[in-house]
């Protein structure tokens, strides 16, 4: 296994655990801020700075259950979107009535933004940080934010796993 998807595995793994032993959903303990001290390598927001989280992520308990799968960064129309990391441009189109850009990042990372207006062909290479398009008009996030989804081999994750440290301080002792 390639060393960026066993870190990524350990990480979902270290937050299944911290979410079991809390006993709440994602969603209820995101009212308070988190900490955001170690991001992961090479990943950031795809916002300009650190944008106010809306509404969080909220895993459903089946995945044919109502959910939310990402997380709605506060934005306003025509601010540029910035790509999130490294990646090819999967798909540009819209979809219902929103504007939609897909990235593969490879390793079995794969972000949605919408609404994005973008002018990247599908196929084209990008770095993170680069600027892919704008925030648009469409959907829930119309015209006060942008809806960042992240899947990890196929099954959403939460973005900003990706760039929060969200593991409990350990205290160790001083021998």
């Amino acid at each position: 296994m390639k060393p960026l998807r066993v870190f990524a595995l350990i990480q979902l793994l270290i937050f299944g655990i911290m979410l079991t032993a809390a006993g709440t959903p994602r969603s209820t303990a995101a009212q308070a801020p988190l900490p955001t001290t170690a991001a992961r390598p090479g990943w950031q927001w795809p916002l300009a700075g650190e944008p106010a989280i809306l509404i969080p992520f909220d895993k459903p308990e089946q995945k044919w259950l109502a959910g939310h799968r990402g997380v709605d960064l506060q934005a306003s129309e025509g601010a540029s979107v910035l790509a999130p990391q490294r990646g090819k441009v999967a798909f540009r189109s819209t979809v219902v009535d929103r504007p939609v850009l897909v990235i593969d990042h490879g390793s079995g990372f794969v972000s949605s933004l919408e609404p994005v207006s973008s002018e990247l062909a599908v196929g084209t290479w990008i770095e993170a940080g680069d600027n892919v398009g704008a925030v648009a008009t469409g959907a829930h996030c119309s015209k006060r934010c942008l809806h960042w989804g992240v899947r990890f081999d196929g099954k959403y994750i939460d973005p900003a796993l990706l760039i929060r440290d969200l593991r409990p301080s350990i205290l160790l002792p001083l021998y």
